[in-house]
């Protein structure tokens, strides 16, 4: 047998885990399966195994699971999906809140220019957008929204008569390194002889919150090879982390809420239950479309992808600005408040004599 010392810190590892059951599991039964789970232990044990934690943990949320009901289970899923796609983009949201809407104004990006570009600046600076998040649809949101296009500075370059696209893509990623750009990278594409342009590459890099995009095209029997560069601001440090975060939280608290008023508005009497579940379809309908627009990719949510017209910074609330469901997603605050209401109320007398009975 284990020493007084090794006994009891297993004994209160043990009772750690056994939280896991709901407590009128506990007061019934946990004496009885502590007692057990220590004399299961082998000699000098002062710890739970892994297959014993996971084993407890396993069966203790089932109870709670149990407890709860179905309904609840089913209407903490839903709630968590929506949650944490509605954190996500609220992580996102609050990571560019630092970062300044417009991009480069043409001093800037013409000095940036000069430490990416191997060759001399042709012509004016052109602007695709003039906002970091330039939406065509942003009518359709509040204040005018943002979203699903990064706004960009572009400036040409002057290219040298029969210039290869190749040497001139590495030429560009070499001067980048120099002038101290980060995470240079060179993409090439090969579309065939009978397209136009029949090859290009991209070379992409980051310096001091900003993202710079090379375009190279190749020549072909009538153009001669081209180059590009389209300037914006880069993603902020935090981004990723802030949207993981968001995303967790959101889902972590829908489901809570989820669980909690489902479980309170099951001891009111069915009057009451049917104005909840009729508030919780309100709830998913409202929120629904914002949500599947949050949904991430690999270059940003669903309906906010900024990579559509050349490699852009990522960003993840794009289903808030896509055709009016960012009213409907705040809209929906009213049917959520109106649940906390409900839960809150207390229950009547024929629904406690049913409860008890």
């Amino acid at each position: 047998m284990p020493d007084d010392t090794h006994t009891t810190n297993l004994e209160r590892r043990y009772r750690r885990w056994l939280f896991a059951y709901p407590r009128a599991y506990r007061r019934q039964r946990g004496p009885e399966v502590l007692a057990t789970l220590l004399d299961a232990a082998g000699p000098d044990r002062s710890r739970p195994s892994a297959r014993e934690v996971s084993h407890l943990l396993r069966h203790g949320l089932s109870r709670r699971v149990a407890e709860f009901g179905r309904r609840a289970v089913v209407v903490a899923v839903i709630a968590a999906v929506l949650g944490g796609l509605s954190g996500i983009a609220l992580g996102s949201w609050l990571a560019w809140r630092s970062v300044d809407p417009m991009t480069p104004d043409r001093a800037t990006a013409t000095t940036l220019a000069r430490t990416v570009l191997p060759v001399p600046v042709q012509g004016e600076v052109d602007y695709y957008g003039r906002h970091t998040f330039w939406n065509p649809n942003s009518n359709n949101s509040l204040r005018g929204g943002t979203g699903l296009r990064a706004g960009r500075a572009t400036i040409t370059g002057a290219v040298p008569p029969r210039a290869g696209f190749r040497e001139l893509a590495a030429a560009v990623q070499q001067q980048m390194r120099s002038q101290g750009w980060q995470g240079v990278r060179t993409t090439i594409e090969v579309y065939g002889s009978q397209d136009s342009p029949s090859a290009q590459a991209e070379v992409t890099g980051t310096r001091d919150g900003y993202l710079a995009t090379v375009q190279v095209f190749a020549a072909d029997q009538v153009n001669p090879s081209t180059l590009h560069l389209d300037l914006m601001w880069a993603e902020p440090p935090g981004h990723l982390r802030d949207t993981v975060l968001g995303g967790l939280a959101g889902a972590l608290l829908a489901a809570l809420l989820g669980l909690v008023t489902a479980q309170r508005m099951s001891r009111h009497r069915p009057g009451r239950q049917r104005v909840y579940s009729w508030l919780c379809l309100a709830t998913l309908l409202m929120l629904t479309p914002a949500g599947l627009g949050n949904i991430p990719t690999g270059t940003g949510s669903l309906l906010a992808n900024t990579h559509r017209d050349g490699t852009g910074p990522s960003i993840y609330w794009g289903g808030f600005v896509f055709l009016g469901a960012q009213p409907l997603a705040i809209l929906a605050l009213i049917p959520i408040l109106g649940i906390i209401i409900g839960c809150l109320l207390p229950r009547t007398a024929d629904a406690r004599t049913t409860h008890i009975a």
